[in-house]
């Protein structure tokens, strides 16, 4: 069949795909991504029909699905049909219970470590680097602990509470320029973001460095922020805290004149930085690092790009005041963000105690009550998509530093689903996650040591 357009040229009819999602139980999403012709990806999550395609082939794709405790495996997983025009499709994807239990354990990798609050790696590099709050970057090398640090700055850090060097991240031309950035507190309390590159030893690091930024923080020792990520788009990302105490007294996470309680975005291409296009207030009034507020204490955040080729999204753990902790979820290009603090605390108002305005707010996609959990301060940490535990994949896993326990869920359609509880025993006060090189994920604990994530 052909349709003829405007210009009285003939195009080709266009067609359908239906595709029969069975086997999960009522109201579970599926997770399944149809891709083809002209850069066509649709997320599916039930059984639907996709209208005006182009005629060709198309891949189904469905990945295993945890509820309840229970992964349910898709049969197909892969497959494809093709589409042709005037006509619909089909293809049935069948989920069925897995007989075999399905859990995970925290493997211990490494102990002896002094306060752990971080772990990371150059892409496709198999050691592990830690960062110690105390001033010192360790190396983990074939399963050993280096005696030599990569890097020690505990003559310029400033530690103890929630301050000292909080974490690193590593250049995306880590492998070619060798440059890689540290986030600290130091003299008087003040955060310092420094660029430092490796020596001809590929196992330490140059002492020599390059200030980032410098961001006052005297008021209080806590409330720190601390983590430092490159984004999908290249920039460098700085997670700041509200300036510590208690309630954000001076409102500095809803002061877009100050650079406390944000998440800044730098071009580090070259230094001294340059604001980024597309940062919200470049040309008004407010700092122009600025990329999100209404922050009271992120620790910590996280970029996820998923394989389906769906829009990156950003995760932001943020600590609260005294009641609720908070995990928001947004598209990562998504700028201008106010994460609500100290107008509101999760979804409940904070100050004022009722009747704020939520307008503009972003509200958080999950919370918890420290009197339901005996959590008190969460510990965020990263979506897997490592490869050794493919029944997990797109979930975001996280923890609480009071309870230490380990749970996670996958982000569909805008809303958390599979959400989990993972019972891996007693591992201490939860600091930190961690990724390595290949994208495996790691838990670090105020006990000296760091685990792998993987299954029972």
């Amino acid at each position: 069949m052909l349709a003829c357009g405007s210009d009285g040229t003939v195009a080709p009819a266009r067609g359908s795909l239906t595709v029969t999602v069975t086997g999960l139980p009522a109201g579970q999403p599926a997770a399944i991504t149809v891709t083809g012709p002209g850069n066509t990806s649709q997320a599916l999550t039930t059984t639907a029909t996709i209208n005006d395609l182009a005629a060709g082939t198309y891949d189904i794709r469905a990945q295993n699905v945890t509820a309840g405790g229970v992964v349910h495996v898709p049969t197909p997983a892969t497959q494809s049909t093709d589409v042709t025009g005037g006509r619909t499709a089909t293809a049935t994807v069948t989920y069925s219970a897995s007989t075999s239990p399905f859990t995970l354990r925290a493997q211990q990798v490494v102990e002896g470590l002094t306060s752990p609050v971080y772990l990371t790696a150059p892409k496709n590099d198999p050691r592990l680097f830690v960062v110690e709050q105390p001033g010192r970057i360790r190396v983990v090398k074939n399963g050993a602990l280096l005696a030599a640090p990569f890097l020690d700055l505990t003559s310029r850090v400033v530690s103890g509470g929630e301050r000292g060097l909080l974490s690193m991240a590593f250049d995306p031309a880590y492998a070619t320029n060798g440059r890689f950035y540290v986030y600290y507190t130091g003299a008087q309390g003040d955060i310092f973001v420094d660029r430092f590159t490796v020596s001809s030893n590929p196992d330490v690091a140059n002492t020599t460095s390059d200030r980032v930024i410098t961001i006052q923080h005297r008021a209080n020792s806590n409330h720190n922020g601390g983590l430092l990520l490159f984004g999908p788009d290249g920039m460098l990302y700085l997670g700041t805290g509200d300036g510590g105490g208690a309630g954000d007294v001076p409102n500095n996470a809803q002061n877009t004149d100050v650079l406390l309680g944000k998440i800044l975005r730098l071009d580090v291409t070259t230094l001294p930085y340059t604001i980024p296009a597309g940062n919200p207030f470049v040309g008004q009034a407010g700092a122009d690092e600025i990329w999100a507020y209404g922050l009271r204490n992120p620790w910590r955040f996280a970029f996820d790009a998923p394989p389906d080729g769906t829009s990156p999204k950003l995760y932001v753990a943020d600590v609260g005041q005294g009641a609720r902790e908070e995990v928001n979820v947004v598209d990562a290009s998504s700028s201008g963000r106010n994460y609500g603090w100290r107008l509101m605390e999760g979804t409940q108002c904070y100050n004022p105690s009722s009747g704020c305005n939520q307008a503009g707010l972003t509200l958080p996609i999950v919370e918890y009550d420290h009197g339901q959990t005996g959590g008190c301060s969460i510990t965020g940490g990263f979506v897997y998509r490592g490869a050794a535990i493919p029944e997990v994949h797109g979930h975001y896993f996280y923890s609480d530093y009071c309870s230490g326990w380990l749970r996670s869920f996958r982000l569909s359609g805008g809303a958390a689903v599979d959400q989990r509880d993972w019972p891996i025993g007693d591992i201490d006060n939860v600091t930190s996650f961690g990724l390595d090189g290949a994208g495996e994920l790691y838990i670090l604990s105020a006990n000296g040591r760091a685990y792998r994530l993987v299954k029972q």
